[in-house]
């Protein structure tokens, strides 16, 4: 499959090349986005096109261009500019939160507390996103509870990826960036029509990075010598075709990644590691360096999708039919010594299918949308440990330096069935006032197969449950001018139950947040601001603990999170563009007792403990100056300020899962020719080399309750060049 994709994308760029000299001259198309306003942006996240002025909603848009000039770091860009957005990358999976809420649980039978779309099709595997940041037009964050138009598991928000189109004109481009550890990235795009109505877009990306944390085993047989690197290649290839007065979209996507993945660094303890009782060996104590026998990481994704869009009487029927799948294994030293004493592999397979079908329309004072939408995903995993433990850890009358060999196995398959019918409207009362109210059925159905072996015969289960729940959102608008949108509503978000898969535990139940949000967007010449207040109450807020042997998943009782949230920009002179966004947040846990597995498994009443990954204030201060150049080129200047307070990994707020708080700094530059046909760009990331964690996790106790931590990437710097045409 991943063969064909890309094959099929080299093809297209060479169709797209040869048939682009007849097109120059063509007359370019003028969709919304072109035809808006100089500083308009136009976005989708009410499935209709709106100005992000215009739109009431706690709502972050992310240029494209922007990302890539400045390194395109993923998902990590997210929360360096979003207010209340946290993001974490827990073994290589991603795991965004928002508002407090999302999901550190990496195993099948647990789902995400923030959706994620790639136009307009929901991702259910956290391990495949990584594609859909090819060639990208725009991110859309949504905060708070979008149960009517984005459904289950959007408790938290929604990140809307949207991909740059094929346009009817021909143009292209072609782009290599270099930089320090190793890193090597280059992209081509080529767009335009083939003839006939039909247009297409076809666009490749390569990125090889050395790795940011130096192994210090890289002299051992099979090591390597860096982790963090990367080496990976992404295509996606569009077709739109004419089919009456509408069109179709068909959309390949295929990715493959082989490289030694992230650095999981085990964290030094006051009390001794398995390896240290065994052999008197220790994790390296240095930040930015880490031990491993061995790593690696492989994935492959793919993705095939087709979109309608067909005007229907006044209306406009869109259908949108998906499959996808991903094959991924990681592979890595789990106590992070020079002997060998644990080694780890997750392998993971998933395919999804999905289906969605809503016609959208307006009459007289009613802009409408209602539709359905069914979604197959299976997940399989197996999580493999071999090594040796302290025999005292099984029989406290043998010697503690005793090794005892031992191979845990366990996981199995989840198979998730999900139906969900939605409406949603905005009437106008009046040309100032306009009522809100969307709604959503969504009835999810969950059976897994399990097994778990260790020390003992393989033990086999299967389990199954289901749940049927509504959410929906209901709100009013006030536009009293052309400059000036206030809003206020009352949300309902469902995020399903899970399976705790080969932990042979109960089904864990929804998550239920019910979010009171009032804010305001207001705009004029050379400004905007905005600022949002939420309260939200939430029911069976699901979080990760460990067990004796794996994490599970759980029900904290309840949870109160409030916070404010603003985005505003300036242009106090020509050229200069002055911005800030950040967030207040209270994010606490109600009633809730806890057991602590690296506290002698006691009890721990965590009652207004602070929500994990959580910081009460954060934010970003950013600069653009853009400078006119004799003979007619441009140079940009960018620089920013991220600020976060402390925050902590556990429901526990303890010092052992606690990141402090910190300011990091960014600058960058773009050069543009004077014809636009040539770029120059430089970037520096975390000038001042600041260590943060993004990510920790305890594992199991029999392995010692180390603590596996992933760190943001040191300073950095690159350069690029891109050619456009």
């Amino acid at each position: 499959m991943r063969r064909t994709i890309f094959g099929s994308a080299a093809s297209v760029l060479a169709l797209v090349a040869a048939s682009g000299a007849a097109a120059q001259d063509a007359s370019e198309g003028a969709d919304s986005a072109a035809q808006a306003e100089p500083d308009e942006i136009i976005v989708t996240a009410e499935r209709r096109s709106t100005s992000v002025q215009d739109t009431p909603l706690a709502l972050s848009v992310l240029d494209g261009e922007a990302l890539r000039q400045g390194g395109n770091q993923g998902l990590t860009e997210l929360a360096q500019k979003v207010p209340s957005l946290s993001f974490a990358q827990s073994f290589g999976i991603a795991q965004i939160f928002i508002r407090g809420v999302g999901n550190n649980f990496f195993s099948p039978g647990g789902d995400p507390g923030v959706a994620t779309y790639a136009d307009g099709v929901y991702l259910s595997d956290q391990e495949a996103t990584a594609v859909a940041f090819l060639d990208l037009e725009r991110i859309e964050v949504l905060r708070g509870p979008q149960g009517a138009l984005y459904g289950r598991n959007a408790t938290g928000g929604a990140v809307n990826l949207v991909s740059a189109a094929p346009t009817d004109s021909f143009e292209g481009r072609v782009g290599v960036q270099l930089g320090d550890f190793g890193r090597v990235q280059g992209e081509a795009v080529l767009s335009g029509p083939l003839g006939g109505g039909v247009t297409a877009r076809a666009s490749v990306q390569y990125r090889r990075l050395g790795g940011f944390t130096r192994n210090e085993l890289a002299d051992t047989a099979g090591a390597r010598e860096r982790g963090d690197g990367e080496d990976s290649l992404a295509g996606r290839l569009q077709l739109a075709v004419p089919v009456g007065a509408g069109r179709l979209l068909l959309t390949a996507t295929g990715y493959t990644q082989n490289d030694s993945g992230p650095a999981l660094k085990i964290l030094a303890d006051p009390f001794p590691h398995p390896a240290e009782l065994l052999f008197g060996v220790r994790p390296s104590a240095d930040p930015r360096s880490f031990k491993s026998q061995g790593a690696e990481n492989r994935r492959e994704v793919w993705s095939v999708t087709g979109r309608l869009e067909q005007p229907v009487g006044g209306a406009e029927l869109v259908v949108i039919a998906d499959t996808r799948g991903s094959d991924r294994l990681i592979t890595y030293d789990q106590d992070g010594t020079e002997r060998s004493v644990s080694t780890t592999t997750l392998d993971t397979d998933s395919t999804q299918s999905s289906l969605e079908a809503y016609v959208q329309g307006t009459s007289g004072g009613l802009d409408w949308l209602a539709g359905a939408t069914w979604l197959r995903f299976r997940q399989s995993r197996a999580t493999l440990v071999d090594g040796v433990l302290p025999a005292a850890f099984l029989n406290p009358a043998l010697p503690v330096t005793q090794p005892f060999p031992f191979a845990f196995a366990g996981g199995g398959t989840v198979t998730t069935e999900a139906l969900a019918a939605y409406a949603d409207g905005k009437l106008a009362l009046s040309d100032t006032v306009a009522l809100r109210l969307g709604g959503r059925y969504s009835d999810d159905d969950k059976r897994a197969r399990e097994f778990l072996t260790f020390l003992a015969p393989t033990i086999t289960g299967q389990q199954r449950d289901g749940w049927g729940e509504w959410s929906g959102k209901a709100g009013v608008d006030f536009t009293p001018s052309d400059d000036v949108l206030l809003y206020a509503s009352v949300a309902r978000g469902f995020k399903s139950g899970a399976l705790n898969v080969g932990a042979f535990t109960p089904a864990v139940d929804p998550e239920i947040n019910v979010t009171i949000e009032a804010g305001a967007r207001l705009s004029g010449p050379g400004w905007t601001f905005n600022l949002t207040g939420y309260s939200s109450d939430y029911d069976d807020l699901q979080i990760v603990q460990v067990g004796p042997l794996s994490q599970i998943l759980a029900n904290a009782a309840s949870a109160q999170i409030k916070g404010i949230e603003l985005e505003a920009s300036v242009k106090p002179a020509p050229g200069l563009t002055l911005g800030l966004s950040g967030s207040w947040m209270d994010a606490e846990f109600g009633s809730f007792i806890s057991t602590d597995q690296r506290r002698g498994f006691q009890p721990f009443d965590v009652s207004g403990n602070r929500l994990p990954l959580t910081s009460r204030w954060q934010g970003t201060v950013s600069a653009r100056y853009r400078a006119d150049l004799a003979g007619g080129s441009q140079l940009d200047f960018n620089g920013a300020m991220q600020w976060r307070s402390e925050y902590f990994f556990t429901e526990f707020n303890t010092a052992d899962a606690r990141q402090g708080g910190f300011a990091r700094f960014d600058l960058g530059a773009v050069w543009t020719s004077p014809d636009g046909g040539w770029a120059v760009n430089v970037f520096a990331r975390n000038l001042t080399d600041r260590r943060v964690l993004s990510s920790l996790a305890v594992v199991s106790p029999l392995l010692g309750s180390v603590r596996v931590a992933s760190l943001e990437p040191p300073r950095h710097f690159g350069i690029g060049i891109e050619r456009r045409f």
